[in-house]
């Protein structure tokens, strides 16, 4: 940065924009009205106008006052020599800082009491002093002062700057010069004996030159050529008078006078100076001994110079009888030639030589012309078409499609092939033996208006107001900026020697680096970097896009020249400064909803921000219009933004966290910082941005879920109890109605019948059939009974599997006179309602059927509990199943069986119906844990 002091206060500038500042890292100056500042290191040092110094260093500050030794006067320059002590210069003496006090240097020290206003720390260590009692110098190895006499002037000398050689320029008050060597402490005098003007200040230039302000202007001279002339920036300047002067690392020269402050550079391109006459429209050819020839193509506005110059390469500009040049080329034999003002020249050597237009093209301008392999000229004059000019002789083309139509540029190439370019994208090729070949956008040009043809080699460049192509023999590829810039209104191309392609055109001049040019012309690549030059590299003036054209050419030096609108000038490719130094960037400047908050290191940001907005630069000091920065707020996003010039970065929306802002920054030339300037930024959560907020929404959201799932659960609950309550409420009517209607009425029937028995002869035989129809009607009334209590026992609560197990083998026993045994195995299990109830009942239809159909002796029901599920087994030792009813199911009919499979389905459990190798038949019921 650069840092500006002056009675408004502290400015930092970034060499783009000016920051007034009251404090540094939120550091408050003593005072408004600074008067000195310095820099040393990371130490940033601040004098005052009624007295006092800061430094600011690292974040944190110290103020410098009486109490700490210091006067209540002006400090008016500070300096800090090699063994890293602070001076002071103050308008009551000089002060020198020891510790955290400052101490008075007086005749003691060898210095007189007075108003000491300027230091030289000179490179040897010793430290000039400069004071209204003459010039004091203390060397590095002692600590005393003396003063240097002898010399007359030296009294009144205010200042001093160091010289290239490390010796010190002297300046007294009328400007009179001398030259100090610090070592031997000799004193001569600066003569400039070709420098006459009054002297109002004297400046040192980096390169050994002194910048010299007069009344007339600024004037940069070098003493080491007493000969030379002398340099003049005349006007200009931000103000009348210079008052102090800086060179900065990059080499730029600082003025500030009353009114602002002035940058000097040293500019890439070079301007050819007129000789005090006003041109416009210019034109440039090369000539083959370094020479350039200038012309002006004003007509017909007048007090315009038309004059064609020939500039030698000493800069000498000659005057020519050409005039108002329109069109010009060299031919094979160097021979110039020149059209304008009705007049067509040609010079060779010293030789000038003109002819006459031809009275049907009197008044047209020339537009372009160019020589063919015969030596013939070939002119395209504007509305007239395309004619020719040999040995005095015009003439037109035999081609009635080329004579008749004018062509904006032509063109030679190495292969003797004629080039016209026209309007509105079309190109026609003349080849040697007279072929006539018309090419555009179907051969893929997209050049527009065809400004420029220029080959080199076996290629051809075509520029136009759209842009640059290239021919590769075949067919025509743009050429593209890698970084998307336009390139458009090209009138100007040159390949030179070192295989650079340079182009003229609406923007300045542009540079295609060789090895770019040979991946295009080798691999057809159409995206390249592109170095341009413009204003800001010293280029002026807009290039021509009509006549005169073309608008570039390369002399013999290897410089290459450019015609504008109302300049000339050059660049030399072997020469071009570039700024190696890496910028700093830094972070200026933080907002959070519009308010300012310190960005110094880290920032913690109030709850419920959401929109901060962020400055940032770094110094770039020679073109700061061309530093670039890239940033990014990690946390946020994890690319970089390129944020082009701009140097602001807008985040909304966001949200509670800790962030990392981070910016990089590249000088003109595309240096880029390696490290980036950081701000850490916190914001902190509003309430219902904590943790703790949102630890209880989860909680208030599991409550109510689980609130919500047992008001469900429950309603589900209800339900089922409603539908099992309507049906147990079903099974026990049916149950109540077989026992109120069918059995009772299957009871009177059996009553009735046993009546009708007594009434008959105990010998009649129908006795025995009586007796057998009451043995049916009392098995039906028993299997009714079974199933009216299969019925009601659903409406009895579970008592466990084995109880009720073992109350229906007792039950069967007693009804069918058969021994039935139930075993059990295992750690009974507590069975659902439901499982157990469909378990049961296939228990029971098992059990019945073994002990009403097996005529087995014995029945056995085992009942095991395992990890995987139970498991129910019903044996008998009887006849065993039917081989029918194990194939294809209980006749019709009966449905026992199928009703045993149906509850085993219900449960998703597995049953198996077989007769076991020992004989009888057995039931096998698994019930999966998962039931």
């Amino acid at each position: 940065m650069l840092w500006f002091a002056n009675y408004e206060g502290l400015h930092r500038f970034d060499g783009a924009r000016f920051d007034r500042v009251d404090a540094i890292d939120g550091n408050k100056l003593l005072a408004i009205d600074v008067s000195a500042v310095a820099a040393y290191g990371e130490a940033l040092w601040v004098g005052y106008r009624f007295g006092g110094v800061s430094v600011f260093e690292h974040g944190a500050v110290t103020h410098y006052r009486e109490a700490q030794g210091l006067p209540a006067r002006t400090t008016q320059e500070l300096a800090r020599t090699q063994d890293g002590v602070m001076w002071a210069a103050t308008f009551v003496g000089l002060f020198r800082r020891d510790g955290q006090r400052w101490t008075a240097v007086g005749p003691s020290d060898g210095v007189e009491r007075g108003s000491f206003n300027h230091f030289t720390v000179a490179p040897n260590g010793a430290l000039l002093a400069y004071g209204d009692s003459g010039l004091y110098i203390k060397q590095a190895v002692s600590q005393r002062f003396r003063r240097l006499s002898g010399i007359p002037g030296l009294q009144s000398i205010d200042s001093g700057d160091i010289r290239p050689d490390g010796t010190i320029l002297l300046k007294t008050a009328d400007r009179e010069l001398f030259v100090l060597d610090p070592v031997t402490e000799v004193v001569r005098p600066l003569a400039l004996p070709h420098f006459k003007q009054q002297r109002l200040d004297v400046y040192q230039e980096k390169q050994g030159r002194l910048w010299i302000m007069t009344p007339q202007g600024l004037y940069l001279v070098d003493p080491s050529h007493a000969t030379g002339s002398a340099y003049s920036i005349e006007g200009g300047f931000s103000g009348r008078n210079v008052h102090t002067q800086l060179t900065d690392r990059e080499g730029n020269a600082w003025f500030s006078t009353e009114a602002g402050v002035d940058r000097l550079s040293h500019g890439r391109i070079n301007t050819l100076e007129s000789d005090g006459a006003q041109a416009m429209y210019m034109s440039v050819l090369a000539g083959t001994d370094g020479e350039i020839w200038v012309g002006s193509n004003a007509a017909p506005m007048i007090g315009y110079d038309e004059t064609l110059y020939r500039v030698s390469k000493d800069g000498n500009r000659i005057a020519t009888p050409v005039r108002n040049p329109t069109a010009s080329t060299r031919a094979a034999d160097d021979s110039l030639w020149f059209a304008g003002s009705g007049m067509l020249w040609q010079v060779q050597g010293a030789q000038y030589r003109r002819w006459t237009l031809p009275a049907e093209v009197s008044g047209a301008a020339v537009q372009a012309m160019a020589t063919d392999a015969s030596g013939k000229l070939w002119l395209s004059i504007i509305g007239k078409g395309i004619h020719t000019f040999s040995g005095g002789v015009w003439g037109r083309p035999a081609l009635p499609k080329l004579a008749a139509r004018t062509a904006i540029s032509l063109h030679r190439d190495v292969q003797d092939r004629l080039w016209f370019g026209y309007p509105e994208n079309a190109v026609a090729i003349l080849s040697a033996d007279g072929v006539l070949r018309q090419v555009g956008t179907a051969e893929g040009l997209a050049a527009g208006n065809i400004l420029a043809i220029k080959s080199h080699g076996g290629h051809v460049w075509i520029g136009g107001d759209h842009g640059l192509a290239w021919w590769n023999g075949e067919r025509f590829r743009s050429l593209r900026d890698a970084d998307g810039a336009d390139t458009v209104g090209v009138s100007g191309i040159v390949e030179n020697a070192a295989g650079e392609l340079w182009l003229h055109g609406a923007g300045g001049l542009t540079q295609i680096a060789a090895s770019d040019v040979a991946a295009v012309i080798e691999h057809g690549v159409q995206s390249v970097r592109m170095e341009r030059f413009n204003h800001l590299d010293g280029y002026g003036g807009v290039a021509a896009q009509l006549r005169p054209i073309p608008t570039l050419t390369e002399s013999s030096d290897g410089h290459i020249w450019y015609a504008s609108s109302a300049y000339v000038g050059w660049i030399d490719p072997r020469n071009i400064t570039h700024n190696p130094l890496m910028p700093t960037p830094q972070i200026t400047g933080l907002r959070a909803e519009g308010r300012p908050h310190l960005a110094n290191g880290a920032v913690r940001l109030p709850a419920g921000t959401e929109n901060i907005e962020l400055d940032f630069t770094a110094a770039v000091l020679t073109i700061p219009e061309r530093a670039r920065f890239r940033y990014r707020l990690a946390g946020f996003e994890d690319g970089w933004r390129d944020a082009g010039t701009r140097r602001q970065a807008f985040y909304t929306n966001m949200g509670p966290g800790d962030y990392r802002f981070e910016v990089l920054a590249s000088n003109e030339d595309g240096v880029w910082s390696t490290q980036p300037a950081t701000l850490d930024v916190s914001i902190a959560p509003t309430f219902v941005q904590t943790l703790w907020f949102k630890l209880l929404c989860a909680l208030v959201l599991a409550l109510a879920g689980y609130g919500l799932f047992r008001w469900r659960v429950q309603l589900a609950t209800a339900r089922v109890a409603e539908r099992m309550q309507e049906r147990l409420d079903e099974r026990t009517r049916i149950a109540r109605t077989l026992h109120d209607s069918f059995l009772q009425s299957v009871q009177a029937l059996i009553m009735r019948f046993d009546r009708i028995k007594r009434g008959i002869a105990a010998d009649d035989p129908l006795q025995r059939e009586i007796d057998s129809a009451l043995d049916t009607a009392d098995a039906v009334l028993l299997e009714g009974r079974e199933q009216v209590w299969a019925l009601r026992s659903g409406d009895e609560a579970q008592t466990g599997l084995q109880p009720a197990l073992e109350e229906a083998a007792a039950a069967c026993g007693q009804q069918y006179g058969i021994a039935v045994r139930v075993e059990q195995n295992g750690l009974p299990v507590p069975l659902p309602d439901s499982v157990q109830r469909e378990v049961h009942a296939i228990a029971l239809e098992a059990l019945h059927n073994a002990c009403r159909h097996s005529g087995a002796a014995s029945v056995q029901v085992a009942l095991r509990y395992a990890k995987d599920g139970v498991e129910l087994r019903v044996l008998d030792g009887g006849c065993g199943i039917d081989d029918q009813v194990l194939a294809h199911g209980a006749p019709h009919g009966h449905w026992g069986l199928a009703g045993m499979r149906e509850r085993a389905h219900l449960i998703n459990a597995s049953l198996r119906i077989s007769r076991p190798a020992g004989g009888g038949t057995e039931v096998r019921l698994h019930v999966p844990l998962s039931s």
